[in-house]
């Protein structure tokens, strides 16, 4: 097992205040471009029942959390059709974005001038829960422990922080990091890292390292510029592909099972699934989030977005979770399913 080494900074944890409240709110509602261009102080009465005057982030289990790159926002779509709740403005260069169990919601900021990594609770309130260790965070998930693991783009590293927020090298270039993006975990614990440039002819890989650290490479073909990644409830694993427009679809032990997804796809980003088993990826080039049925057909735009979005999620509590994909795969729990 390869020591985890600490950072070189170990003061992580949360002081400084960041609040999201009415004044840095941007309400888009008919007129959303514009609202995007100016700073629109605003109430939350007026957006939807998921938020309130104060400012509440208030997740629900039907709702869509994505992140704007060039807008520096975060944008809420319901389900049911893509409707448009709202804009949470954000600092710039937002990139990943996480709920914890409690619902407290986590952005990684791709902001040279301070990278970091914000902490949004459900009243709205926020802090920086980390602000050293990071250079180019972007992708970002919890472990079942509770802990966060970030990929570092710029530095080829990713980095884990624990729930009070302090911070370990989990992985860096030497186990073959080279422009991490996404990461995700299988139901066996193992972490999966899309590797941007990685492989023998440098048009990326996908890696895969054991709980204890131990790395090696899931797939170095059928990726070019890998970026989202995603698995389905069989543990096939899905990776766009930004160079070629793409998603391919990967089985368990890693055999290429060719091409998922082609059509609607412009400079695909994060990708996701939900409960019924359609897949929803965000194109940067066009600002949209296209949606596609568990075969790949392509259903069309579910969305249209601030500019360049990068990452989707939702508040999917561990538990819930479970309860509710054992309670579907019975036929029980259509409720819970997203509209085709």
């Amino acid at each position: 097992m390869r020591n985890i080494r600490p950072l070189t900074s170990s003061l992580l944890r949360l002081q400084t205040p960041f609040f999201l409240v009415a004044p840095m709110i941007l309400l888009l509602l008919a007129a959303r471009d514009i609202a995007v261009a100016q700073s629109v102080t605003g109430n939350l009465r007026a957006v939807s029942d998921d938020f309130n005057a104060a400012g509440r982030i208030l997740p629900g289990t039907k709702t869509i959390y994505q992140t704007n790159y060039r807008s520096n926002t975060v944008e809420v779509f319901s389900l049911r059709r893509g409707v448009d709740r709202g804009t949470f403005a954000m600092p710039a260069n937002p990139t990943g974005l996480v709920f914890d169990d409690a619902g407290n919601l986590y952005v990684s900021s791709d902001n040279p001038a301070a990278y970091s990594i914000l902490k949004f609770a459900p009243d709205g309130t926020g802090s920086v829960f980390a602000d050293s260790g990071l250079v180019g965070p972007h992708g970002l998930v919890f472990d079942r422990a509770g802990n966060l693991y970030v990929s570092n783009n710029l530095n080829a590293t990713i980095v884990k922080f624990t729930p009070d927020g302090v911070g370990t090298v989990f992985a860096d270039a030497g186990d073959g990091l080279d422009g991490p993006f996404d990461l995700a975990f299988d139901t066996a614990g193992n972490l999966y890292v899309s590797n941007a440039y990685g492989g023998p002819t440098r048009n990326g890989s996908v890696l895969k390292f054991t709980p204890d650290g131990v790395g090696s490479v899931f797939t170095d073909t059928g990726v070019q510029l890998p970026f989202g990644l995603a698995f389905d409830r069989e543990g096939n694993l899905y990776v766009t592909n930004v160079y070629s427009d793409t998603i391919e679809k990967f089985a368990p032990d890693g055999t290429d099972l060719g091409v998922f997804a082609s059509a609607g796809l412009d400079g695909p980003l994060g990708i996701m699934f939900y409960s019924a088993g359609n897949l929803y990826a965000c194109n940067r080039v066009n600002s949209t989030i296209e949606k596609f049925s568990p075969t790949g057909a392509d259903l069309g735009v579910f969305a249209h977005t601030g500019g360049g979005p990068h990452f989707m999620t939702m508040f999917r509590p561990r538990q819930l979770h479970i309860e509710s994909e054992a309670l579907e795969s019975a036929g029980k729990v259509s409720g819970l399913q997203d509209s085709k």
